[in-house]
């Protein structure tokens, strides 16, 4: 059985200490995983980030070619660093960003609304796409920009949602949230990010679908601001910026030795591929689609408890022990990945090593 770790966690994260109730944090939370069609239990695991983009994704990409299925160019192209500067912050490195994201411009229009992915950015792994959404007739959305679930992120979802790899048919987390990149504009932004956990991104065709937006209050009373469905596809082309660190390290793991297998670094993301010498032991007898408490312990002992950090040249470091990835049993062993992006830009050359478990691990340039 392959358990994988669901990096959608924003809202989980966001609602957190804000104006509403326990309750309703609780509702909102579990109304946004039944939308998703996802299961509670492993959304709330809390290895969550409460930056906006650690939910997150990315890949240094090539020109994206735009397939419109039913759908068109929305003629308004932003470069990377300006779509992605209200996800990695305002003092994010555009040029980095420019150099391996790339601007995408596939849209759909439906009932007076027109989505847009606006751009993509990524490394062998993962990705990161963020759209915009708009009305055609250049008013704003009938929602309150100031109700916000922390961090500035938006009480809105789609009633569906499908972004597909074309062709892949492996296993994936990740995540996806709403934020306003200027109060000025009448469009709102749509972020989504993924890493896969078997083969490369390169050369996939993404497929995007979505349908009816709404928002939703603090008593989880929905109220749909735009109907629709939008479709249209693009594909993935891009110059990997990741490099593979030495691996072979081994570190105790609550009494169990792991082994590093790989390790993959971009400017945009981390990924650790580990195993270890006894095999996870899952609850077979748990309720479909719940974690039972025996293995949410599994989880823990597994792969929670694996510290990761990234340690940069100004002496901060980046913790990404809460990163999403997958599980599962293996001849007698345990075999794991972890990984995730970052909420910044992270330049190669300003990474000095990486520790995981009780290992320190050399950046080399």
């Amino acid at each position: 059985m392959n358990r994988a770790y669901n990096d959608n966690r924003e809202y989980t994260d966001a609602l957190d200490g804000l104006r509403f109730s326990d309750e309703a944090k609780a509702r909102m939370v579990q109304n946004l995983l039944d939308a998703a069609g996802e299961s509670a239990p492993q959304l709330e695991k809390p290895r969550g980030r409460k930056s906006r983009l650690p939910r997150v994704a990315a890949v240094g990409v090539a020109a994206a070619l735009v397939l419109g299925i039913g759908a068109g160019a929305s003629g308004v192209f932003k470069t990377a660093g300006e779509a992605f500067s209200g996800v990695f912050g305002p003092t994010a490195d555009t040029e980095i960003i420019d150099q391996i994201g790339r601007p995408i411009g596939a849209s759909d229009t439906d009932n007076g609304v027109t989505v847009t992915a606006d751009a993509i950015i990524g490394d062998k792994y993962h990705y990161a796409i963020t759209y915009s959404i708009v009305r055609d007739d250049g008013e704003a959305f009938d929602i309150d920009l100031s109700k916000t679930v922390g961090d500035g992120l938006l009480p809105l979802n789609f009633a569906e949602e499908d972004t597909t790899l074309m062709g892949y048919f492996g296993g994936t987390h990740g995540g996806s949230y709403f934020y306003d990149a200027d109060p000025n504009d009448p469009s709102i932004q749509y972020v989504e990010t993924r890493e896969i956990s078997d083969g490369d991104v390169h050369g996939h065709t993404v497929q995007a679908k979505f349908s009816d937006l709404y928002v939703f209050d603090e008593d989880m009373n929905r109220t749909v601001i735009a109907e629709g469905d939008w479709s249209f596809k693009f594909n993935l082309d891009f110059e990997d910026t990741s490099i593979n660190l030495p691996a072979g390290q081994t570190f105790d793991l609550n009494g169990m030795t792991a082994t590093i297998d790989q390790i993959t670094l971009s400017p945009l993301a981390l990924r650790v591929d580990y195993t270890v010498d006894s095999e996870v032991q899952w609850d077979e007898n748990a309720q479909s689609g719940k974690q039972s408490d025996h293995d949410s312990a599994q989880m823990q002992k597994y792969f929670d408890d694996v510290q990761i950090s990234i340690n940069k040249a100004d002496g901060t470091s980046l913790d990404m022990s809460y990163a999403g990835g997958s599980i599962k049993p293996q001849g007698g062993k345990t075999v794991c990945q972890k990984g995730d992006i970052f909420s910044e830009i992270i330049p190669l050359e300003n990474i000095v090593s990486l520790t995981i478990g009780s290992v320190e691990i050399p950046v080399q340039q």
